[in-house]
């Protein structure tokens, strides 16, 4: 089994770009990061398998809690009544960062439209194809398809809401998506508590 390397979301989101406008707002540049970074992730890739540390960062581990198989990472979809939980919306995705995002976004309507067009660039830079398991039903498949697309948008849109969302939740995502993992939920009352990875 190998392992995959872990870069802190701060690392892919500050990579230098000397030709980005401001297309998508005042933070255009953590966009522009944010979708060169998507263009290299390895999307599901390595799930299951340990991972390293960046030499000179580490992640504290009580912030982490792994899951061992699909069947326990596939939990944030609620088809089994025993995991069905309100804390997730219909594609998995932990609601409660997701809320602090609206109201940022209707206090600069602008924001809306440098969403859309960081989400329409985005389908470019994601591979939304041959990356879920085969193993999987395609119900679940589909769900994954589903979840990843909901990741990426959320992403970009706590990324242009950035820094009054006071949210870092998809950005820390980042970082295990980049490196092939599975980041699949929260373990706790959200934002204490530390997030789940496969």
């Amino acid at each position: 089994m190998t392992t995959s390397k872990l870069t802190p979301w701060t690392k892919l989101l500050s990579r230098r770009f000397s030709d980005v406008t401001e297309q998508y707002g005042p933070n255009s540049h953590a966009v522009v990061c944010a979708l060169e970074t998507m263009g290299d992730t390895q999307w599901l890739q390595r799930v299951g398998e340990p991972w390293l540390d960046t030499p000179g960062e580490s992640f504290d581990e009580n912030r982490v809690k792994v899951v061992r198989s699909w069947e326990e990472a596939l939990t944030i979809f609620g088809k089994d009544s025993r995991y069905d939980d309100p804390r997730y919306n219909v594609n998995g995705v932990l609601q409660a960062p997701c809320d602090r995002i609206d109201p940022v976004f209707a206090r600069v309507p602008e924001r809306e439209g440098w969403w859309q067009k960081a989400r329409e660039e985005a389908t470019q830079y994601t591979t939304l194809t041959g990356w879920a398991p085969k193993s999987l039903d395609q119900e679940y498949r589909n769900l994954l398809f589903e979840h990843l697309y909901e990741f990426v948008s959320m992403l970009l849109a706590e990324n242009i809401a950035s820094p009054e969302v006071e949210c870092t939740y998809f950005r820390e995502q980042l970082t295990w998506f980049h490196a092939g993992h599975f980041p699949c939920g929260w373990d706790g009352d959200w934002p204490n508590g530390r997030m789940r990875i496969f």
